[in-house]
Order: structure tokens, then C-alpha cells, then sequence
């Protein structure tokens, strides 16, 4: 009879990387690429295992994150640290969506870029809702994403 030998394991969260700024970076201008050493995200999912997914995910190619689970979060997220210059949103969440939270990012701080993502919502309900954000459909690509985050 054969035995078996079971071992265990603990799981390994990637390593977090700080700023490369060392003072509160202020928001840079939308025209500027940014590197991922002055990147920092606000992710935002009411499905919080997403949102943790998507933070593992951006840390893990050295770019600060910051996550909400609600639009009302982030937009106070936001308005407390200026050193966000990023936005990465679901857009199907209850209350405010990712729509409305774009146009109200956009309004409020224009210089933020935003980028949305759905696993329900074509592409064609963004163009036919005015908007010209990027999007990417879930699942996505991380690289995709960050990408499209750093234009």
C-alpha cells in the first residue's frame, strides 16, 4: 500500500512597493505618461474579492493601490488624498455606478485618469452613454490595464 504525504502551504501575498516619490506626489497632468513608480491607483469594485484581486494584481507590478468598495467611498478616497492619479472602476455597482462616477471624477478632478471595466456591459452602451473612457472587459489582462492607466 502506497501512503501518501501531505504537506502544507501558506499563501504568499506579492510584496508591497512603496512610492518612489518620497513627499505626497500632487496629481500630474493628464497629457503626462505616468511611470508605475508615480502610479497610484484607486481601485473600485463593490465586489470586494474583484477589488482585492485587482490590488494584488497592480502591486504585484509595483503600483500603489488604493481600494473602495463603493463609488461614495472612493469619491471620499479621492477627495482625502491627492496623491491618487488613477482610477480603475467597475462599472455595474449599486448606487452609483461607474458611469456616474466617471462623470463626477472628470468633473471634480479632471486631471485623474479613469478607466473602466464590466464582465456585463458592451462596449457600445459606454459609446451610446458619451463616454470615451478606456474600458476593459473582464477578464482582463493586468498589463491591459496598466497600460491604459499610465496614457
Amino acid at each position: 500500500m502506497m501512503q501518501l504525504s501531505l504537506t502544507s502551504f501558506s499563501p504568499v501575498r506579492p510584496p508591497t512597493f512603496p512610492s518612489a516619490a518620497a513627499s505626497e506626489n500632487a496629481r500630474s497632468a493628464p497629457d503626462d505618461a505616468i511611470g508605475a513608480e508615480q502610479l497610484k491607483v484607486l481601485v473600485v469594485d463593490d465586489d470586494q474579492d474583484l477589488a482585492d484581486v485587482a490590488e494584488i494584481l497592480l502591486r504585484s507590478n509595483g503600483i500603489e493601490v488604493v481600494v473602495a468598495y463603493s463609488a461614495t467611498q472612493a469619491l471620499s478616497l479621492l477627495e482625502q488624498d491627492p496623491s491618487i492619479n488613477a482610477v480603475f472602476s467597475d462599472i455595474m455597482m449599486p448606487n452609483i455606478t461607474g458611469l456616474e462616477l466617471a462623470r463626477t471624477i472628470h468633473d471634480l478632478y479632471p486631471e485623474v485618469r479613469v478607466v473602466l471595466t464590466s464582465g456585463f456591459t458592451a462596449l457600445a452602451l459606454l459609446d451610446n452613454a458619451g463616454h470615451s473612457e478606456p474600458f476593459v472587459a473582464k477578464p482582463y489582462r493586468i498589463e491591459k490595464v496598466i497600460d491604459l492607466l499610465r496614457r
